[in-house]
C-alpha cells in the first residue's frame, strides 16, 4: 500500500510517463510543457498535431501501411492530449476528429481567454499606477501648500518680530 507522503510527492513532481494536466489555466505554461512531453514520447506524434491528419474513408483491410501508421499516430496523439486535460476541458474537444483539430481548438479557446485576462491585468496595473501617480501629485501639491503656509507664518513672525523690535527700541544684531 502506498503511503500518503509518496502519493503527494508524485503529484508535486514532474513525470516522464504522465502528461502535464491542463485544468483551464495557465494555458501558455501547459502548452509549452505538453509540446515537450509529446515530442519526448514520439516526435512523429507532434508532427501529426502540427501537420494534421486527414482520415482516409477506407475500410481497414483496404488501408495502406502508411495510412494505418498515420491513423495510429493520430489516435495516439489524441489520446495523449486527452490524458493531459481534466474533465471540464476535455468536454470542449471530445468531438474533434484529429489531434490537430483538438490542439487548435484548445488554442482558440484558452489562448484567447488568457490574452484577455492579461489585457485586463495590464489595464488594472495601469490604473493602479495612474492612481499612485495621482496620489503622489496630490501629496506634492499638499506639500507645496504646506510650504506656502509655512512661508507665510515665517513672514508674519518676522514682521511681528520687527514690529516688536521697533516698539521696544531694542535691536538684535545678526
Amino acid at each position: 500500500m502506498a503511503s500518503y507522503s509518496s502519493f503527494v510527492s508524485f503529484i508535486e513532481g514532474r513525470s516522464i510517463t504522465c502528461p502535464p494536466l491542463f485544468k483551464g489555466d495557465p494555458y501558455f505554461q501547459w502548452c509549452h510543457q505538453m509540446k515537450f512531453f509529446i515530442k519526448s514520447l514520439n516526435f512523429n506524434l507532434w508532427e501529426i498535431i502540427e501537420d494534421g491528419y486527414v482520415e482516409v474513408p477506407k475500410k481497414k483491410k483496404n488501408m495502406s501501411v502508411k495510412d494505418m501508421g498515420k491513423a495510429k499516430l493520430n489516435a495516439q496523439a489524441m489520446y495523449t492530449l486527452l490524458c493531459g486535460l481534466n474533465d471540464d476541458v476535455s468536454k470542449n474537444v471530445s468531438s474533434c476528429k484529429s489531434a490537430k483539430e483538438m490542439w487548435e481548438k484548445l488554442e482558440k479557446l484558452y489562448k484567447k481567454e488568457e490574452m484577455k485576462c492579461a489585457k485586463v491585468d495590464n489595464k488594472l496595473a495601469h490604473e493602479e499606477l495612474k492612481l499612485s501617480f495621482n496620489s503622489l501629485i496630490s501629496f506634492l501639491y499638499s506639500f507645496d501648500e504646506l510650504q506656502d503656509v509655512y512661508d507665510e507664518l515665517v513672514l508674519k513672525f518676522e514682521n511681528h518680530f520687527l514690529e516688536k523690535q521697533e516698539e521696544s527700541g531694542f535691536k538684535f544684531e545678526n
